[in-house]
């Protein structure tokens, strides 16, 4: 009887659990199928308008129409039009194609000569994935970084090449070109207009120094300034990092033979009391070249502080690196009254005030840039009281940053 009625619940068991196993499934809703936009779409926008002819031609050249005519995709695409494809032809020809050549020369350049990668590249990078129209663009100083469709590293497609829009109260910017209309809506994003194309970096802040004769001394106190240093903490180590975000003072050469000649001086001077001792050995030291630096004559610490000086950062919510080289500061982003920008010393030094910077415009174009350190030279002057360094050159753009070369060495203290 036992074994009966055990047999019997195993039975009675295997009875509702069949049952169970039979039961239906629990019905989902479907999942609805996107609604996409209709409409014109970018490409054929484009392709429609007259004054984008040159443009549409670019885009022709690069292959990538049908990304922009995919209603499942959202863009901003920044375009130039045909006034400003001039301005490009002109420039990418070497001069050869005049600005007031027929559109059919300036096409047929874009259509043949112009490369396919260079037409993809410029392309890509003026393309944001997403609507950002005009009043999201944000206003803080400098700017906010967005990603292009460049892909930096083809295992990492999320890490790409940022460009960097600005909006101000009179001029918007992308980098360091004015965007001349907004918000022109197509199906699937958004259109606006720069002066001309805005063409994106292909080197790093290291290699294009590497190639300036004028950076010698520079680099040379880059050396100087990473002794003993390893990884990402060497400062030649961040120009080299194609993922920073970095702006750099860069003295020229005459800058650091003025420094060179005044340290010797003043310390020979203050030893001997004797102005044409001190005069000798100064230029002497001017004499060895950026090897100097390399030599007793100058600490590590001085150096490294020096070049840190010449680095632009922004303080973050680290506790151990507070203050970042993690801004790019185009000219255009540099207001026209004197201001002040912290730099890598703040990071030692948290109260520092930085660097006062200006730009002078004309129009919407920064035409000139000067920088002024706390320190004078020699020391013991007031705060501030030394001229300005001057900016030789603006806007060197990298794929990790900006450099400006100036003509002056700016001192922290």
């Amino acid at each position: 009887m036992k074994i009966i009625k055990i047999n019997s619940l195993i039975a009675l068991a295997g009875i509702f659990l069949f049952s169970a196993c039979n039961k239906d499934l629990e019905q989902f809703a479907p999942i609805a199928v996107p609604a996409y936009p209709t409409g014109t779409n970018i490409a054929t926008t484009l392709a429609a308008s007259p004054n984008d002819s040159l443009f549409n031609r670019m885009l022709i050249r690069s292959g990538l129409q049908s990304l922009f005519r995919d209603s499942t995709k959202t863009f901003t695409l920044f375009a130039v039009d045909n006034a400003g494809m001039r301005k490009f032809v002109n420039a990418a020809s070497g001069g050869l194609i005049p600005e007031a050549a027929p559109d059919a020369v300036h096409s047929g350049f874009l259509a043949s000569t112009l490369p396919v990668a260079s037409a993809a590249g410029i392309i890509q990078y003026n393309t944001v994935g997403q609507k950002l129209p005009a009043a999201s663009i944000g206003t803080a100083f400098p700017n906010f970084p967005y990603t292009s469709q460049i892909i930096l590293d083809p295992t990492q497609p999320f890490v790409r090449m940022s460009n960097f829009p600005v909006r101000g109260t009179t001029f918007s910017y992308l980098n360091n070109l004015p965007i001349t209309s907004v918000d022109q809506t197509a199906s699937n994003g958004i259109i606006h207009r720069t002066f001309s194309v805005v063409t994106p970096p292909t080197t790093t802040l290291k290699g294009a120094m590497a190639t300036d004769t004028s950076l010698s001394y520079f680099r040379a106190a880059v050396t100087r300034a990473d002794s003993g240093s390893i990884g990402l903490s060497k400062i030649d180590s961040l120009l080299n990092y194609g993922v920073t975000n970095m702006t750099v003072l860069a003295p020229n050469n005459n800058a650091f033979r003025t420094l060179v000649y005044g340290l010797v001086y003043t310390q020979v001077f203050t030893a001997t009391g004797s102005a044409a001792t001190a005069n000798a050995q100064a230029n002497g030291a001017v004499a060895a070249g950026p090897a100097f630096l390399s030599t007793n004559n100058v600490s590590t610490l001085l150096v490294k502080g020096i070049v840190a000086y010449h680095i632009l950062a922004s303080l973050t919510s680290s506790t151990t690196t507070p203050y970042q080289p993690n801004i790019r500061v185009f000219s255009v982003n540099i207001p026209a009254t004197p201001t002040f920008v912290k730099t890598l010393v703040n990071g030692s030094v948290g109260a520092h005030p930085g660097i006062s910077a200006r730009a002078t415009y004309t129009g919407p174009f920064a035409t000139a840039a000067t920088f002024t350190g706390l320190g004078t030279f020699p020391s013991g002057g007031a705060p501030y009281s030394g001229p300005a360094a001057n900016a030789t050159v603006i806007d060197r753009h990298a794929v990790n940053g900006v450099y400006h070369i100036i003509d002056r060495v700016l001192l922290p203290q």
